[in-house]
């Protein structure tokens, strides 16, 4: 594994990282800033109504991405469409840099939104096509963690910095990207369907530590032609299939629990939080760089294990400390409400946070790893667009719908909803989610069948 990791690491993931670090930094940005726009000494005020526009904007963005990626991918393949995921980002950067009042901010969290919808639904099939069965979930676990390295990023330089250096050190950095992504070769799935093996053969060179060609191109012909090529109203049709029916059910309602978990609500808010929950004995922005560091660590973790203990066990470890960590984040605010003294809870809000940053240990990179492991060829793109879409679909819900929340039932209820699905993911994971790890993407669609045949035999025999 180490061998792959090399090679991977040198050719391809420093590059795709870039590209994610730097939509991090989009993420990251919002608490920092969001807690200083709406100040009333700001550069520009924001009102706490336009403030939660900024904040949803970029997930209601997604909606659009989700719905231009796959498009992109079906007309260029996998490697052209994360590509073209750079050109939003670096529009979105020039907004912020001349940003004089909250109209350009919008538009800069769209573009964000956007470009991440698009890597939403274009980089696990890229990645999926390129790896290893015995690494698969670890690489995409390792880009998954370009997010929380760069919201750490970010919540480390808005303390210290104007918005305007902010973005242009995150312009020179998409830059860079969008120069050395292109020199990556394509998959070889992708050449393989434009029938021409000799440049497969060479990308799985370049892919791959001491390959053994002729097997490896015999496998990806094998999972090609096992697809055959169809028109869209085919591919609707083979949806209504039981194994690839119960494949999209299951990626919506993991990217909804993934969402629903409160994910961006508590990364655009965190400072707000903190010093609504009236930390005083280290600064709001301490905290969120102390934080950030640990869902880095966290995410770390989950590469390492994400191959060795397998999708489902981490989904399930996730959503368990998920569920705890949003249950006592409710608890926090329901003691301040009882009168309790702050400062003996400042622990308890700081502990929350911690344990609500083991979601970058399973329930983000899992649903992201089934999305590129489940799904016959021609359904991929398809696959992305649902996907990236009910990700952003349910992120614009849980964003937007957080500070009215707040006003209607208080933060505790609010926390304690999260707490509440969180215990169904944790459910989910435990009794639905297959094991996927090590087996290549052709044995992952033979399960798919066993499985789908499985829960239909005890059907027919009732019947």
């Amino acid at each position: 594994m180490t061998e792959y990791l090399h090679q991977f690491l040198r050719k391809c993931c420093v590059s795709v990282t870039l590209l994610t670090i730097n939509i991090g930094l989009a993420n990251g940005w919002t608490s920092p800033y969001l807690a200083q726009l709406t100040d009333e000494n700001a550069l520009f005020h924001v009102t706490d109504e336009e403030g939660s526009w900024i904040a949803s904007l970029l997930p209601l963005g997604r909606l659009l991405g989700a719905v231009i990626g796959p498009l992109i991918l079906e007309c260029i393949g996998s490697k052209m469409s994360i590509l073209s995921t750079g050109l939003p980002m670096i529009v979105s950067w020039i907004c912020i840099i001349f940003a004089t009042s909250p109209t350009w901010l919008y538009v800069s969290r769209i573009l964000s939104g956007t470009a991440m919808g698009m890597i939403v639904s274009s980089y696990p099939l890229y990645i999926g096509e390129i790896s290893a069965p015995s690494i698969r979930g670890a690489l995409v676990c390792l880009i998954m963690n370009g997010f929380p390295l760069g919201i750490f990023f970010g919540s480390m330089m808005g303390p210290n910095m104007s918005m305007m250096y902010f973005s242009i050190i995150s312009l020179v950095m998409m830059l860079c990207y969008m120069i050395i992504f292109p020199f990556l070769p394509q998959s070889p799935y992708y050449y393989v369907r434009h029938n021409d093996t000799k440049r497969a053969e060479q990308a799985i060179r370049w892919y791959y530590r001491k390959p053994d060609i002729k097997n490896e191109i015999e496998a990806v012909e094998l999972f090609v032609k096992s697809t055959r090529t169809m028109n869209m109203r085919e591919r609707l049709e083979q949806i209504k299939e039981p194994k690839n029916r119960r494949s999209f059910i299951m990626m919506i309602l993991l990217f909804m629990f993934m969402q629903m978990s409160g994910l961006n609500t508590i990364v655009f808010y965190t400072e707000i939080i903190v010093k609504k929950g009236k930390v005083t004995s280290i600064m709001p922005s301490t905290v969120v760089v102390i934080i950030s560091a640990v869902s880095i660590i966290i995410g770390w973790m989950g590469i390492y294990a994400i191959d060795r203990c397998g999708r489902r066990i981490l989904l399930a470890i996730s959503s368990f400390s998920v569920m705890v960590g949003t249950a006592l984040l409710g608890l926090h605010f329901y003691l301040l409400d009882y009168g309790y003294d702050p400062g003996d809870l400042e622990w308890l809000i700081i502990l929350s946070l911690l344990l609500f940053m083991t979601m970058y240990f399973g329930l983000i990179p899992v649903p992201t790893t089934i999305l590129s492991e489940i799904f016959p060829s021609d359904l991929k793109s398809l696959a992305g667009f649902f996907g990236s879409i009910t990700s952003a679909a349910f992120a614009f819900v849980a964003s937007k719908t957080y500070q009215p929340l707040v006003n209607l039932i208080s933060e505790k209820f609010v926390f304690w909803i999260y707490a509440v699905i969180m215990m169904m993911s944790l459910v989910y994971a435990l009794t639905m989610v297959p094991e996927t790890k090590g087996k290549t993407l052709q044995e992952i669609q033979d399960m798919m069948t066993a499985r789908s045949a499985s829960k239909r035999s005890p059907q027919e025999t009732r019947e």
